[in-house]
């Protein structure tokens, strides 16, 4: 057989092992209780108000229970996982999800473990995305947190997930917002990690307090007002209260020079008054116009009924005592793009939320010119980011497709009919939050169109979002004290700067001003398309079926075309 020949069987042979693949299985995590026993968490008592302006509102208190672990990838055994002798733990997680029949869940090992190549830890979130039937919203926000430099992103990886034998369904492994190496990387004696959230307190170890500033007056339902109920997430376990003092006055004195009159610098008022001394603006608008392009739910908090959108699930730092207070890491958005209040949970509802926060405290960043030159300088920056984002929808849909099925057919229960106005839709099950159920899907197609209205929704929010920005001045930013001007690199620096290189199950490379990278299968199909701006960058593929494919790069101006597989 001449060599010619040879080669064209191999390149078609793996076509159709790639085609054959297209619906290759998730990776398995199967987890077993100790004598099945099932894992339960406690309810409070729902409650109005209280002294640190929280509400006991669907709050849980979780117990573990010993467990088994097993992760099975199909497309690379060096990620399997298992271990055994109930000496680790898993338990219930969340507030409002916990309510709702798909329940997520919290795994501790006793030893670390790295998931999927990443840093080992010893605590894991599994996600159980009930809310979200396209199970890309974290993933795609938690990709842009990535792509804008948000400190302490989580990783996600999906999976098909088995409890004491029973298939739950499609789940998302992620890190947990937490202070350690490969997470939230600060120093640990005086940096610090704070939540703002309404939820009290479900643990009496749980350190909380509540922010003197800012002062609107009380809600007509549930009785808060705007100060920020805020949870000390680091450090952890002081032996004494009172050594929490330096996080409290951090954020005191913030929300202090933001909104007390009295607070002048050289007879001057907000913004001039030396705030910006206290907070990093770059990350604060990176954030800001994140979430608020997200539209997330839980952080402007849509509840209704008077309430100043208090947050949820907004997360703050310091990285040491010399340090301004940091915006991140970014977290919960399975209730993400265009969910109302009035249409609870329904997704895509409207892409025309404002650009403007509901809580004062945020509101009042957009008070400062230089603010807002910050925001829309990072929306010019990471707008092709954004752009890029359907492909990478795509790129999760291709992923799920042969889990979906049976993902919703586990959500139907014994009614396997779900084409509610002939739309192979329905609800079903409890919803939590409200107990409103959420969509469920009746097959494949189904799936495919809910996909296509999430893209549909973001291409629809880039153009409102660039609209909500257009009067916003630029040339009022003032730079970063901390972020001096860089030096222009040497032409010898530029050649040694810009680089490609092949890794395992992906590619690196670095850009002087921008590139894009075609991901393209054998038989030529473009399966992924990505555009970064300058910087280092990392394109990874183990999501993809096993096989090989053909990267198109184009780094600063020049083409290059490389071969990666995946394993």
């Amino acid at each position: 057989m001449n060599h010619n020949k040879l080669k064209l069987i191999i390149v078609v042979a793996a076509m159709f092992a790639l085609a054959a693949s297209s619906f290759a299985a998730l990776p398995e995590v199967r987890v077993s209780t100790q004598n099945n026993a099932e894992i339960t968490s406690k309810a409070a008592t729902f409650g109005q108000a209280t002294a640190n302006n929280c509400q006991n509102h669907l709050i849980y208190t979780h117990k573990y229970v010993p467990m088994t672990f097993t992760l099975t990838d199909p497309a690379n055994t060096a990620n399997n996982i298992s271990v055994t002798g109930y000496k680790d733990s898993i338990r219930g997680r969340g507030n409002s999800t916990w309510a709702g029949d798909k329940k997520p869940y919290r795994v501790k090992f006793n030893e670390h473990k790295s998931m999927f190549g990443s840093k080992k830890h010893k605590s894991w979130a599994l996600l159980a995305n009930w809310y979200d039937q396209t199970f890309a919203l974290n993933a795609v926000g938690f990709e842009m947190g990535k792509r804008v430099g948000l400190a302490g992103t989580p990783n996600q990886f999906l999976v098909d997930f088995y409890l004491n034998g029973a298939y739950k369904g499609i789940y998302q492994i992620t890190d947990i917002v937490q202070v350690n190496k490969g997470r939230l990387e600060i120093d640990t004696v005086t940096g610090w990690l704070a939540e703002f959230d309404y939820h009290c307190p479900s643990d009496p170890d749980e350190v909380d307090f509540a922010t003197e500033y800012p002062k609107e007056p009380k809600a007509s339902q549930g009785g808060l007002d705007s100060r920020l109920h805020t949870f000390i997430k680091s450090p952890e376990k002081l032996p004494n209260v009172s050594g929490y003092d330096f996080v409290k006055n951090d954020i005191k004195n913030l929300t202090k020079k933001m909104f007390d009159t009295t607070q002048k610098l050289n007879g001057k008022k907000f913004p001039e008054n030396g705030y910006r001394d206290l907070v990093d603006l770059e990350s604060v608008a990176k954030y800001l116009m994140l979430e608020q392009f997200l539209d997330n739910f839980d952080f402007n908090n849509k509840s209704g009924g008077g309430v100043p959108g208090f947050p949820a699930s907004n997360f703050f730092h310091k990285e040491n005592k010399d340090g301004k207070i940091k915006a991140g890491p970014i977290w919960d958005l399975d209730l993400i793009a265009g969910v109302e209040y009035n249409s609870f949970p329904k997704h895509f509802t409207t892409y025309k939320t404002p650009l403007m926060p509901r809580h004062a405290f945020y509101k009042k960043f957009f008070d400062d010119p230089v603010f807002k030159a910050k925001i829309k300088k990072n929306w010019i920056k990471y707008k092709r980011d954004f752009q890029a984002m359907p492909n990478f929808i795509d790129s999760i849909a291709a992923v799920v497709q042969g889990s979906v099925v049976k993902n919703f057919e586990l959500q139907l229960g014994s009614n396997k009919t779900c084409n509610d106005n002939n739309t192979n839709t329905c609800t079903r099950g409890d919803g939590g939050f409200s107990r409103m159920p959420p969509l469920v899907l009746g097959n494949l197609q189904a799936y495919n169109n809910e996909v296509a209205k999430l893209k549909t929704w973001w291409g629809s929010r880039i153009t409102f979002f660039e609209q909500e920005l257009a009067g916003f001045d630029t040339s009022l930013d003032i730079p970063e004290p901390s972020s001096p001007t860089p030096i222009a690199p040497s032409a010898v620096q530029q050649k040694h700067q810009a680089g490609l290189k092949v890794i395992m199950n992906g590619l690196t490379l670095t850009a002087k001003n921008e590139a894009e990278v075609v991901i393209v299968s054998l038989n030529g199909n473009i399966i992924r398309k990505q555009s970064f701006t300058s910087g280092n960058h990392s394109v990874r593929l183990g999501d993809l079926p096993r096989g090989m494919y053909l990267a198109r790069v184009e780094l600063d101006g020049v083409k290059k075309m490389v071969r990666v597989a995946v394993r």
